[in-house]
């Protein structure tokens, strides 16, 4: 069964092309938001979406909207803009009449009482959408990992560059349970099939320390670390003008979650990212 009309924001993003993929051939329309004009394979694509009266239009008639904007590296570090303002444009033009879910991916240890931005604002983005009257689906990621192919952004910034050692946030003995992408589309997928109104843990299968990550995604136990002390670590967005702190935090912290209530919810079988990554 077509699942109508989907508008899809953030859509260039690592899971945004990922799922642009997988909804082909489901939905009677794919409509995909983005920041700038760019091709993709979609019914349509809408530039500068926050600032678009097309793209508030689009929202109201779009029978679900997945909410992908947002991200863990905004532009100046601007986390109320990639997550707060992202979420009031999107909640501003739903239609109480037509749109009949929304699906938004979180993170995992999401509080407004958080001291990290990242967190307390993805909170906070979670509440609006909670307070819009519409049904919505909340996805609480760990980190997520693609392919040897795709790694996509975290993942890539633990790969070695040149044979070269890695650079590790803390001590590497940080707890880890990256949930890998495809699993994230499957569940986005899932969701605007058979709907369920809660927040969802995302997390992958194994949970390894980061230093055992960095091993597996460079496919060496050899490979050399370079451990930055967590003082130091927390000094870095000081020299460095494109890391913003809470990136930093998020990194030297733990990344868990249980996924047995998402596993039975919408019946998924979760991916070893050993598998996946040692037989590649």
């Amino acid at each position: 069964m077509a699942l109508g009309t989907v508008i899809v924001t953030g859509a260039t993003g690592q899971v945004g092309r990922r799922l642009l993929s997988s909804l082909q051939g489901k939905c009677q329309a794919v409509i995909a938001l983005v920041r700038q004009p760019t091709r993709l394979p979609v019914t349509e694509v809408i530039a500068d979406w926050p600032n678009s009266a097309r793209a508030r239009e689009a929202i109201a008639q779009a029978d679900a909207v997945v909410h992908l904007a947002g991200n863990l590296k905004p532009d100046r570090g601007d986390y109320i803009s990639a997550n707060i303002k992202t979420t009031e444009a999107v909640v501003s033009a739903l239609s109480k009449t037509q749109t009949k879910r929304v699906i938004f991916l979180s993170y995992v240890g999401a509080s407004i009482n958080s001291p990290n931005a990242y967190r307390s604002t993805k909170a906070q983005a979670e509440a609006i959408l909670q307070a819009s009257g519409i049904p919505v689906t909340i996805f609480r990621c760990t980190h997520i990992i693609g392919s040897p192919s795709q790694p996509g952004p975290t993942a890539a910034s633990l790969l070695s560059k040149n044979g070269k050692s890695v650079a590790v946030l803390g001590s590497g003995n940080q707890n880890v349970a990256p949930v890998y992408l495809d699993d994230v589309v499957s569940a986005i997928v899932a969701a605007l099939e058979q709907g369920q109104d809660s927040i969802f843990d995302l997390a992958g299968p194994e949970c390894l320390s980061m230093d055992d990550l960095v091993k597996l995604l460079n496919r060496s136990q050899a490979i050399k670390l370079n451990h930055i002390p967590p003082f130091i670590a927390k000094l870095l967005p000081w020299v460095v003008p494109d890391l913003p702190a809470a990136l930093v935090d998020v990194m030297l912290a733990d990344s868990v979650g249980n996924p047995q209530r998402a596993i039975e919810a919408f019946n998924l079988e979760l991916t070893s990212l050993k598998q996946v990554w040692s037989n590649a």
